[in-house]
C-alpha cells in the first residue's frame, strides 16, 4: 500500500483472524473516531465464513461494521469492499458462500457507503482465480494479489 498510495498516508486497522464482531467491537470501543480521515476502506468477512458462519450471518456482520463506521466517521467516504474471492473455482464452496454474501450486500440499502463487489479483480475470464495472486489455500494473497487490491483501491480513491 506504501507504493500504491503513499508511506504514512494510510493505516491498517485489521488483526490477523479478525472477524466481523471483532472489528465492530473495536470501531464501538477503540476511540478509533478521533482520528479524521478522508476515507475509510473496509475489507472483512472472509474469516467468519473459514470460522463456518453462514453467508448470512457474515452479511449482516459487514453490514453491522459498515454501518458502526459511518457513525463513528461522519465526514469519511465509506467505502465497503465485500469479501475478496476466496476459492479456485466458481464451485468451490467457499467461493459459493462469498457469492451469497455478495448477493445480499448488493441488495441492501446502504446510507452512505459505497459497496463494492471486488471479484472481478482478481478472476480470469473463466471465473477461475488467476495464477499467482493467491497462496495455494486460495484464501491468503501474494504479494501479487496484494499489489492489485492497492491499485484498484487507489483508482476508487481517484472517484
Amino acid at each position: 500500500m506504501d507504493e500504491a498510495i503513499g508511506e504514512g498516508t494510510w493505516e491498517n486497522a485489521g488483526i490477523s483472524g479478525d472477524r466481523t464482531q471483532n472489528l465492530l467491537w473495536r470501531l464501538q470501543n477503540g476511540n478509533y473516531n478521533i482520528c479524521k480521515p478522508e476515507n475509510v476502506v473496509i475489507a472483512i468477512g472472509i474469516n467468519n465464513l473459514i470460522a463456518s458462519d453462514t453467508p448470512e450471518d457474515t452479511a449482516e456482520g459487514i453490514i453491522a461494521v459498515a454501518e458502526e463506521a459511518r457513525k463513528q466517521f461522519p465526514e469519511s467516504r465509506i467505502i465497503l469492499l465485500g469479501l475478496y474471492p476466496s476459492g479456485k473455482y466458481q464451485q468451490d464452496p467457499i467461493r459459493i458462500k462469498c457469492d451469497k454474501v455478495h448477493d445480499i450486500l448488493s441488495s441492501h440499502q446502504f446510507n452512505q457507503v459505497e459497496y463494492i463487489n471486488p471479484t472481478e479483480w482478481y478472476l480470469d475470464n473463466n471465473n477461475v482465480i488467476r495464477e499467482g495472486l493467491y497462496s495455494s489455500d486460495y484464501i491468503h494473497m501474494t504479494s501479487e494479489g496484494y499489489k492489485i487490491t492497492a491499485d484498484k483501491i487507489v483508482r476508487l480513491l481517484k472517484n
